[in-house]
């Protein structure tokens, strides 16, 4: 009996596959009070099957539905992320454009404060502040532009320093932290003299030449006095800082904190003619009722 169940096993495993199912399609196409007991015997015996299949394939179908949408979550969360990175960049030269025309309406206001003085304004293109070396800043404009050595560059904030050296279409500027740089200024306060020098770094200055007698306190602002020849009187050099007054000697010493900070410099206005009149200097404007 085995040997004729191994020999004849594909034809009956066939022939199970194609009667089973025609049973219980006929014993389920009959109405219940119909069903002979044969019926009930063959929907007994593949009730459990049924189910397993039908919970088998709903399964299988429900996890498939899960994997499918969890795929176009993962799809959209990735658009959002690209999008969300778009928006980002976006917002980062919004806000880039945004502190560049406020630098510009800045230096524009300065220049037009002092409508006897014409300006050229420039960006500032390289950077070179080597501790043993000089403290200069490269600008896009030279020798075509109009440009000469020694003039005045400021910004807003105040003096930056002046041209050193010239090209066709560009400008070193010697900051004013740069050692061989030297401003004649004046307390803005007490109007006491004195010299504004460089110390060679990107760091305060000196400040020379301030007598022991002079009224001079920790803040004060410093302008520039227009008596060396190079910077027009009135513009904002720096606030004193760490006043230092010895027993004995002539001078006393301080440190001088730039108003225009040297590390951020991005647009720079060059003072090439004229000078600004009395009226324009923060003493005249302190004295104005």
């Amino acid at each position: 009996m085995l040997a004729l169940l191994r020999r004849y096993k594909e034809f009956l495993v066939v022939a199970a596959l194609v009667v089973v199912p025609l049973g219980v399609f006929f014993a389920q196409a009959r109405h219940p009070s119909e069903r002979t007991p044969g019926d009930r015997l063959v929907l007994a015996l593949t009730s459990p099957l049924e189910k397993a299949i039908d919970w088998t394939v709903t399964g299988a179908l429900s996890a498939w539905r899960r994997y499918a949408a969890l795929g176009s979550i993962r799809e959209r969360a990735e658009q959002l992320s690209r999008e969300v990175n778009r928006l980002k960049a976006e917002a980062s030269g919004l806000s880039q454009l945004r502190q560049e025309n406020e630098r510009l309406e800045r230096l524009l206001a300065f220049a037009r404060a002092r409508p006897d003085q014409q300006t050229v304004g420039a960006h500032v293109i390289g950077v070179r502040m080597d501790p043993g070396g000089l403290q200069v800043v490269t600008i896009d404009r030279g020798a075509e532009d109009g440009l000469k050595r020694m003039m005045p560059v400021v910004t807003a904030d105040g003096v930056v320093g002046r041209v050193h050296t010239l090209a066709a279409h560009s400008a070193d500027v010697l900051l004013i932290v740069d050692r061989n740089s030297s401003v004649a200024v004046r307390v803005d306060r007490s109007r006491a003299r004195a010299n504004v020098r460089g110390q060679g770094g990107p760091g305060p200055c000196r400040l020379d030449y301030a007598l022991r007698s002079d009224d001079l306190i920790e803040g004060d602002l410093l302008v520039t006095s227009g008596t060396d020849g190079v910077f027009p009187r009135g513009l904002p050099v720096g606030k004193v800082t760490r006043v230092r007054r010895a027993g004995y000697g002539l001078y006393q010493a301080a440190e001088v904190v730039p108003a225009a900070d040297v590390n951020k410099l991005e647009e720079v206005l060059v003072l090439v003619a004229g000078a600004p009149s009395p009226e324009h200097t923060p003493a005249a404007q302190a004295q104005t009722p």
